[in-house]
């Protein structure tokens, strides 16, 4: 779940107009005295219709609308999502996700509910959608960022994240030739299949002389479709008078293990 606060200054100097937008970034269900619950929703579209309540709370001592918008994301390098137009990407769930009330009027200290439902249609890719839950005037950064006016505030907003697994998305990774750095080795791993890789990644050294080898490190990386990482580790001290640096990946109960090499100078 992603909270950002986003306040907008603006100051005058002579003819010239300043604005200074802040983010500020936290793990918390709450954004200006409300809760937003579950923020995190997973399904399987094999299993059918897809249907979960998401609870709304107003910690205020006054009445608030809260509006509930839908996006797509795009995964940028590095794995940060980026919003984009609901139904824009290739793994939208426009058309399936339906939101009802869209628009909620809350009490103070009042709790309400909107219901999430999918009407999933089976496919052979991962599908998902991010959900804003926004108050009375506070708008999206995607919606406001363009129209900017003098006085303008954009408040907090909490994001629900929502994945639509399936069982007919195959998985498939790899892992590219450790490249050298000044600490140790960079190992990128990518995500080159359809659905949701859990991947185990092992780093290994070997004597080449003698053939003994030892287990250094292991990391376990999950990656969404397209999703990229990179790993960094550090080559343990050693006395091989040559060695290699072995790396394999099990991503998958129904796949074969995957591995590269390279000769340590």
């Amino acid at each position: 779940m992603l909270l950002h606060t986003i306040f907008v200054f603006f100051a005058k100097n002579c003819s010239m107009k300043y604005f200074f937008l802040f983010f500020f970034f936290s793990q918390s269900l709450f954004a200006q005295d409300f809760e937003v619950s579950p923020v995190l929703i997973e399904a399987n579209a094999s299993q059918g219709r897809f249907v979960r309540d998401v609870m709304i709370f107003n910690h205020t001592n006054s009445p608030k609308i809260f509006n509930v918008k839908e996006y797509d994301f795009i995964i940028e390098e590095g794995g940060k999502k980026m919003p984009a137009e609901f139904g824009s990407t290739s793994h939208t769930l426009k058309g399936e996700m339906n939101i009802s009330p869209s628009t909620i009027l809350l009490q103070p200290n009042e709790k309400g509910y909107f219901t999430l439902s999918i009407e999933p249609v089976i496919a052979s890719k991962m599908k998902w959608a991010k959900l804003s839950v926004i108050a009375e005037n506070e708008v999206s950064v995607l919606e406001e960022v363009t129209s900017l006016g003098a006085g303008v505030k954009i408040k907090p907003a909490i994001s629900i994240m929502v994945y639509m697994h399936s069982d007919e998305a195959q998985p498939d990774a790899e892992i590219f030739t450790p490249e050298k750095t000044d600490l140790g080795y960079d190992v990128r791993i990518a995500n080159t299949g359809d659905a949701r890789v859990k991947a185990k990644v092992t780093f290994l050294l070997t004597n080449i002389l003698t053939g003994e080898e030892m287990e250094f490190d292991e990391e376990v990386v999950n990656l969404l479709p397209g999703a990229e990482k990179t790993l960094s580790i550090v080559i343990p001290e050693h006395d091989y008078a040559k060695a290699m640096l072995s790396v394999l990946m099990d991503y998958s109960p129904n796949a074969d293990l995957k591995g590269v090499q390279t000769i340590l100078n």
